[in-house]
């Protein structure tokens, strides 16, 4: 099957696209994380990401499907199976002409606590996600990231600061909030975080502990967890003494804290690492690899080890499909960290 990059994933024999990024009459969403909606006419989605679909963007038609659920449209057959990326995200198998085409959309391998666990699926053609896509990223176990949350946190407390965990208000807010509650903390929520914790408790998600909308005037001994974006605001300005602990697998650089300008960055990531990315690619039994959201250096990896692959380009009308090599979404060093490289950078 050809496969097009055009802000989005386009099939052009079954006139399909996949997390496109401009408006399209009809468009499947891989999970409701804002860099992969948009106000279509028409999704196909999961339950859950149809949810956080209409509480981001507003209402579409929608054809919601459940996991494992095949679906025979138009001359094709779709089936979602779970990403574990956050709640309801999903990767696409496409069945068409004797072939299986898979494509995974942001997705990990490690289960998290906060949503659906993750499959392997077996296909002819795997189009993967390379985020993380360098051998530094090979993430420490969740558990051990967990750990050091807590002792970060309990450090802020014995130090009379304001403990602040920034994490993005879909997906990783929700799974921090249950490793708080699970450490016993009291955590106060930012609204948009909040909304979306609502939301996942519709969808039969519980939160077992003591947290509560953020209230600036009393978050004594509470671990504050919002959005970094909302760290802009000026209310929110006003905390006296705060101590930052943003959670992303950029994490794995030490250098991160002083980019993201926080006290200190922990790699909770709910992508795929450079690990699990090889491991997905041997257990699918692809014949031939895409990949796309990172840079070329996973798809080089994967040709030196005998592998049909090549990285998506941004179609463009003035060149070949293959257009301009994009920009990565972080520069990143190609050597490995160990993990206690990134427990002294975490803790100094």
């Amino acid at each position: 099957m050809k496969v097009v990059y055009d802000k989005g994933l386009y099939l052009p024999e079954i006139d399909l696209w996949m997390d496109a990024k401009r408006p399209k009459s009809r468009s499947v969403i891989s999970h409701a994380h804002s860099d992969h909606i948009q106000s279509h006419a028409e999704i196909i989605a999961t339950p859950a990401t149809g949810k956080l679909f209409e509480h981001r963007v507003g209402r579409a038609r929608a054809t919601l499907l459940d996991y494992n659920q095949p679906y025979d449209l138009d001359n094709f057959r779709l089936t979602f199976y779970s990403a574990g990326h956050c709640l309801g995200s999903a990767q696409t198998l496409i069945e068409f002409n004797g072939e299986r085409l898979l494509y995974t959309g942001d997705f990990k391998l490690r289960c998290g606590l906060s949503c659906e666990p993750p499959e392997v699926v077996e296909c002819d053609t795997l189009i993967t996600e390379c985020t993380f896509g360098h051998p530094m990223f090979q993430f420490p176990e969740d558990e051990q990231v967990h750990k050091l949350l807590y002792e970060e946190i309990d450090r802020a407390f014995r130090l009379g600061l304001q403990p602040m965990v920034l994490a993005y208000s879909l997906g990783k807010s929700q799974e921090a909030l249950k490793v708080l509650l699970r450490g016993g903390y009291s955590v106060a929520l930012h609204n948009s975080i909040m909304q979306i914790v609502d939301i996942y408790k519709e969808m039969s998600i519980e939160f077992e502990g003591d947290y509560r909308p953020l209230d600036l005037s009393d978050m004594d001994g509470m671990v504050v967890m919002m959005p970094p974006g909302a760290m802009r605001g000026y209310a929110v300005r006003s905390i006296q003494n705060p101590y930052t602990i943003y959670l992303s697998g950029w994490g794995m650089d030490p250098r991160a804290r002083y980019r993201y300008r926080t006290n200190s960055v922990l790699p909770l990531s709910d992508h795929a690492g450079f690990d699990d990315l090889n491991r997905y690619v041997i257990e699918s039994g692809a014949k031939k690899v895409y990949t796309l959201y990172g840079d070329h250096f996973f798809a080089s990896h994967l040709r030196q080890l005998g592998v049909d692959a090549e990285h998506l380009h941004e179609y463009s009308e003035k060149s070949s499909p293959v257009g301009k090599r994009p920009k990565a979404k972080r520069k990143a060093r190609s050597e490995t960290l160990s993990l206690l490289d990134l427990i002294e950078s975490s803790t100094s």
